[in-house]
């Protein structure tokens, strides 16, 4: 299985920048993995919300296969806590999917289509977070669901 961190925008701050590769590299001791960053939809201030997140959805639609396993991360969704997210990446690997697919939005969030695309919705928080943490939150949580499934001592 291959897992796809597909994002709106491009990570600015550089501890955002340095945790998220530090993860990444400790997700590929267990999948392949890979990070997919789409332009961000703000053209003008003068552009309307729901105009930015359907041009932010149809470029991270463009990167999604037929086949793909995707988990959108969205506020008003279950947050699970950590085991349960361990189980869902434990039933993807059972399944044999071949690419399970991470998408985060940008500010506003993720456009109707790409929750619709989803095969599930998923929080991270009942708190708000900038998009930028939440790269970083999830590919923690992912590394995390790994060491728990493979018994490691990480997750305490």
């Amino acid at each position: 299985m291959k897992i796809l961190f597909l994002s709106v925008g491009t990570l600015k701050k550089g501890y955002v920048k340095e945790g998220f590769g530090d993860y990444l590299t400790r997700i590929k001791r267990y999948v392949k993995v890979e990070s997919q960053e789409v332009r961000e939809g703000l053209g003008t201030t003068k552009a309307p919300k729901i105009d930015v997140m359907r041009k932010e959805g149809a470029r991270l639609l463009e990167k999604v296969k037929e086949g793909d396993r995707v988990v959108a991360l969205v506020v008003d969704a279950k947050a699970p806590d950590t085991k349960e997210f361990a189980r869902v990446i434990e039933d993807t690997l059972a399944c044999a999917v071949k690419r399970l697919v991470f998408i985060t939005g940008g500010s506003y969030g993720l456009h109707e289509s790409v929750i619709k695309r989803a095969d599930r919705k998923l929080s991270l928080s009942n708190l708000t977070l900038p998009h930028e943490l939440a790269r970083l939150v999830i590919a923690e949580q992912v590394y995390r669901a790994f060491t728990i499934i493979n018994g490691e001592p990480y997750s305490h």
